[in-house]
């Protein structure tokens, strides 16, 4: 799991305690999205593919980890959009619910970009020949086109 920690200034004039229920009740239900390949959003299949990408195994596959790079890659932009999503729950009141769905289209698109980038190290000579390609975590599409998110409830 990858966490990003942000933080936020108030600089408020006016009835404080108004704002504060406002900023309250915008913090109340979920306050976190996944992406990747949320439990029950994706097969069982695609995600084992996933994880041994990822992560690599004991019998050839080298490690991908290719979410922790997007994430890596694009953490400042990640970080921007959760100070965006603070700072108008504490502005307006907005919720923080109703702002992560579009975090996590976000986030589920670097994911498929990183995918799709051919992440390091290249095929080995037997896997090209059996997939009649050099591109690195893609064969079919399957597992690119399975990224997902949801907001955790």
């Amino acid at each position: 799991m990858v966490t990003i920690r942000t933080k936020v200034t108030l600089r408020r004039r006016g009835n404080l305690a108004n704002h504060l229920a406002k900023i309250e009740k915008g913090v109340q239900g979920p306050k976190a999205v996944k992406v990747g390949f949320p439990k029950g959003k994706a097969d069982a299949d695609v995600v084992s593919v996933a994880i041994w990408n990822h992560f690599g195994t004991s019998r050839g596959i080298p490690s991908r980890p290719f979410i922790t790079i997007a994430m890596f890659k694009n953490r400042r932009e990640i970080r921007a959009a959760l100070r965006k999503i603070a700072k108008n729950t504490v502005d307006t009141g907005a919720p923080i619910a109703a702002q992560l769905p579009k975090l996590g289209t976000f986030g589920a698109g670097k994911i498929q970009d990183q995918i799709a980038a051919n992440t390091p190290p290249p095929n080995a000579p037997s896997t090209i020949r059996q997939k009649g390609s050099s591109r690195t975590l893609i064969d079919t599409g399957r597992m690119r086109q399975s990224v997902t998110w949801e907001v955790d409830k």
